[in-house]
């Protein structure tokens, strides 16, 4: 089944585990050695669970109950407190050996913030600093106290505690004009420091110090328990770690929620910075002033013009997207070189605090930070989630589900993903394995795994201006386009969202074809929104598009660049571009476009509502609405130019040939499909997946002991896939 996975790099992630799978001949009906589990070459069924700390064993009943009662075959699993310790380090290899005694296979995160105490005790001058800059008004005589608390910071991998907290600087506001270099004067005398601690800076300025200014502004700065993000030490330690773990045999390693401490304010907007010398010589190598000094202009715009405001914003974001996004590529390929190729990369860098704290924390880096299939969480919009599917590779996308009000919104959730080309990674609690709704669900989807090769058919890309997103001072900050893309969807149009950046990379890119592709998917239509502080190679690659076989429609204003420097006037010019446009005019420009071609070839029926489309041609239903395990249905539609009659439960998928043969076919409680040259009637309904290989037809029967007649008509080459029952 090796085949079954085209892209280079997902079909590299299982190829170390591929040889442990049983051997399954070629003549006859067989049963894979983990006979109710997925293939190692398919995308897994994943479960979070989480092992426990060192000196408890508890991990083995857990593994048990998973390995007897469950399909899941991988799991991600949070690693102990300080992964740098041995007692941490022999726990993960113990649970490690004893998961693949049961079959199972592990991803461990590994990530550098669960070693915060190792990595202070060897590096205490490079912790994270965030520096808070604040204006304090003066009114009336006497001495100002001013004073700033630190904040509290927390994540999934615990508290990062205030460790220390300075004051750096003290400014007064001169002058008529807060634009002028002038107007930002630094104090030197008549300030009186109270208190520098971890929980505050406080300060007395004195009246005649501040003579003749209207405010004053402070920065203060606070240490946290956590790796300076650009401390040249971080890649280096946090490679070790994985050394260090080498010989445990895991299966993968995890990066959750990569980058700064999340904020739930707005983040430097309200004066909030990362700080530390390391940021501030990048920033500064970068063509950045000094840096505490800018950082209190890019807050309050004092100090110098609007347009070099912007520059330095700009400026401040881009790093912040570039070095989380090469801590993310090394963590990515280091897990790669140490654990081997099949080494499987988990799970998402999203974090959901939009549209401030995932900017601030790591630049809306998503795309860049690469992953063993596209992964997000949570309620996370699907236009980034099938985006992402096109830039990681491999036919799914993973979404990583919370316990939201279970039980419900774990079936919408199993449906939803299902239906867009994804699966879930569960974060639910052990009462799923008993949830007979969910678990048949879960069963019945994964059909699809042997047939999915290629990702959901999405023929509008979304691209958003990623600096403009990025930037808080002008006015798209956070816009990512997905308001967009999501009235198309609600349209029955697919898209993807995409950042403007994936151009440079080289990712977004016009094909031989003429229409841009991305990854897999090739674009009938492209929508740019908000231009503004783009650089000249995105209106290079703008006007091609215009010329290509690709729709363009351009949206906002594009008179500013990166340095916040007018642009030229015909340097804003893009020729065939298709001005201010709407969701409902780019999906009627669609429909312009395939009624001809549907009136050509006589398709005498429109799309179902849900039905969706692989970008290999693959049509499939995944409905769950009435029943959570899985709806009935007796449906007629169109996949491609053939009529399609299908009776199933839950999901059917079929891929037809030119010719209309069958190319695969996936379904359960399959009872009839007639479609092009292929028709089946089953007496009795069957959970099955058929495919094509090497020009000879081959399949999969689940939950039952011997395909029927009508299946052996078909092919002898039938795989038996069980059905585990729920612990009691």
């Amino acid at each position: 089944m090796g085949n079954l996975l085209r892209s280079a790099a997902t079909a590299a992630l299982f190829t170390a585990v591929c040889a442990s799978a049983a051997a399954q001949t070629n003549t006859g009906v067989s049963t894979h050695g983990a006979e109710h589990r997925l293939p190692p070459d398919l995308p897994p069924e994943i479960w979070a669970w989480g092992m426990g700390q060192p000196g408890n064993e508890e991990y083995k009943r857990a593994l048990d109950q998973i390995a007897d009662h469950s399909n899941f075959g991988f799991l991600s699993t949070k690693a102990p407190r300080e992964v740098a310790r041995p007692e941490a380090h022999d726990h993960v290899k113990r649970v490690v050996a004893y998961a693949h005694s049961r079959g199972l296979r592990l991803a461990v995160d590994l990530d550098i913030r669960r070693a915060r105490g190792a990595f202070l005790e060897q590096y205490p001058a490079e912790q994270q600093w965030m520096l808070r800059i604040r204006s304090f008004p003066l009114a009336g005589k006497g001495p100002l106290r001013a004073e700033i608390a630190s904040t509290r910071l927390q994540d999934h991998t615990g508290e990062q505690p205030v460790l220390s907290g300075r004051l750096v600087r003290v400014y007064r506001v001169a002058g008529a004009s807060r634009e002028l270099p002038s107007a930002l004067v630094e104090m030197k005398d008549g300030v009186r420091v109270i208190e520098q601690s971890k929980d505050r800076v406080s300060v007395d300025i004195a009246t005649h110090a501040a003579a003749g200014a209207k405010e004053v502004i402070v920065a203060a700065a606070f240490e946290y328990r956590t790796p300076d993000v650009f401390s040249p030490e971080l890649i280096p330690f946090q490679t070790r770690i994985l050394e260090q773990y080498k010989d445990t045999g895991m299966d993968g390693a995890m990066k959750d929620e990569w980058g700064f401490p999340p904020v739930y304010n707005q983040g430097a907007k309200e004066g909030d910075f990362w700080y530390s010398k390391h940021f501030a010589a990048a920033y500064a190598k970068a063509g950045g002033g000094e840096f505490v000094r800018d950082c209190v202009f890019m807050t309050l715009g004092v100090g110098g013009p609007r347009d070099r405001r912007l520059a330095a914003v700009n400026r401040y974001m881009r790093l912040i997207l570039t070095e989380n996004s090469r801590i993310e590529t090394s963590f990515y390929e280091e897990t790669k070189r140490v654990f081997g190729p099949g080494a499987f990369v988990i799970v998402h860098a999203t974090w959901g605090h939009m549209p401030f704290g995932d900017g601030f924390k790591n630049g809306y880096d998503w795309w860049q930070a690469k992953r063993d299939f596209g992964q997000t969480d949570e309620s996370w919009p699907m236009p980034v989630r099938t985006s992402l599917a096109k830039k990681m590779g491999g036919p799914v996308w993973y979404n990583q589900h919370h316990e939201q009000r279970y039980p419900e919104s774990t079936y919408k959730e199993i449906w939803d993903d299902a239906r867009a080309g994804g699966r879930l990674n569960f974060l639910t609690p052990a009462r799923l394995l008993r949830d007979k709704k969910a678990m048949r669900a879960e069963s019945r989807v994964r059909l699809l795994n042997y047939i999915s090769r290629a990702p959901l058919d999405c023929p509008v890309a979304v691209v958003f201006g990623h600096a403009a997103a990025l930037n808080w001072v002008g006015p798209h900050f956070g816009d990512l386009g997905v308001d967009f893309a999501e009235d198309l969807w609600a349209r029955g149009v697919r898209a993807d969202v995409i950042p403007s950046t994936e151009i440079d990379s080289g990712a977004l890119k016009i094909g031989a074809d003429g229409l841009v592709s991305f990854g897999a998917q090739k674009y009938s239509a492209l929508v740019f929104v908000n231009p503004e502080y783009e650089p000249d190679s995105t209106f290079d690659f703008l006007r091609k598009v215009g010329q290509s076989k690709t729709y363009l429609f351009l949206r906002g204003r594009r008179t500013l660049t990166f340095d916040g420097k007018p642009r030229g006037e015909k340097d804003m010019i893009v020729d065939s571009a298709g001005a201010g446009p709407t969701p409902s005019r780019v999906a009627q420009s669609l429909d312009k476009w395939h009624a001809p071609l549907m009136a050509q070839y006589r398709v005498e029926l429109p799309p179902l509502p849900d039905q969706s489309r692989l970008t290999d041609g693959t049509c499939f239903l995944a409905r769950g609405e009435r029943d959570p395990a899985g709806d009935v249905f007796d449906e007629t539609f169109y996949c491609g130019l053939y009529r399609v009659q299908a009776k199933a439960t839950g999901v059917f998928a079929i891929k037809l040939s030119r010719e209309g043969d069958l190319e695969s076919l996936a379904a359960s409680d399959l009872r009839s499909v007639d479609a092009g040259n292929f028709r089946l009637e089953l007496a009795e309904p069957v959970d099955l997946a058929l495919w094509r290989e090497n020009g000879r037809l081959r399949g999969v029967v689940q939950g039952i002991s011997q395909p029927p007649a009508a299946l052996l008509a078909l092919t002898k080459d039938w795989t038996i896939l069980g059905n585990v029952q729920p612990p009691e």
